[in-house]
């Protein structure tokens, strides 16, 4: 996996069949950007009067939320490819997504979760749209690079719905427990 991975970052289109590699190795791969990003010192932040929320949870939720926005994403990538006639739905989307999101995403999660501020790695997320773009209109002939882009950044809409959701029920949990402040309004 990490050869197409290494190859979709630095632009190479690459065919569907390169990415005909166990589904374990995709799960690996966004399981690791999971872990980064629930390192990510800004999850752990609290305020001062509040003990900050164990590292654990933080993991968890890093690993929970990639998960939710990497399916999310895939299920509308699969559907905005299949609309006019684009894709056959043959090859695998779920290892092409996957590595097209390894190298760039682990950049950016490994080094915010270093404490490199968000802004500065903002690019590198950035890249990784482009990434994932140019990978999806090498492998599918009749999809272009404009109309892949489209794709990502409508499954982004619904993910981020969704992970918000994740975090407010995490911080009514949170707040059931006593662990955090209760959301405005009900405390």
């Amino acid at each position: 996996m990490f050869s197409p991975a290494l190859s979709l970052f630095i632009l190479r289109e690459l065919p569907f069949s390169r990415f005909d590699f166990p589904r374990w190795q995709s799960v690996l791969a966004i399981s690791l950007i999971g872990l980064l990003v629930g390192l990510d010192p800004s999850l752990r932040a609290a305020p001062p009067d509040m003990p900050a929320p164990p590292l654990w949870l933080a993991v968890v939720m890093g690993l929970v939320t990639t998960w939710v926005a990497f399916l999310v994403i895939l299920g509308v990538l699969a559907w905005w490819l299949k609309r006019g006639g684009r894709w056959d739905g043959q090859g695998s989307l779920f290892n092409l997504v996957a590595a097209s999101w390894l190298v760039a995403d682990v950049l950016g999660a490994g080094l915010t979760a270093l404490g490199v501020p968000h802004l500065l790695t903002l690019p590198l997320w950035l890249y990784s749209v482009w990434v994932g773009a140019n990978a999806l209109s090498g492998a599918i002939p009749k999809v272009s690079l404009g109309y892949a882009i489209g794709g990502i950044v409508i499954g982004f809409i619904p993910a981020m719905l969704a992970v918000g959701v994740l975090f407010a029920l995490l911080d009514t949990g949170l707040a059931m427990l006593g662990v955090a402040p209760p959301p405005p309004g009900l405390g």
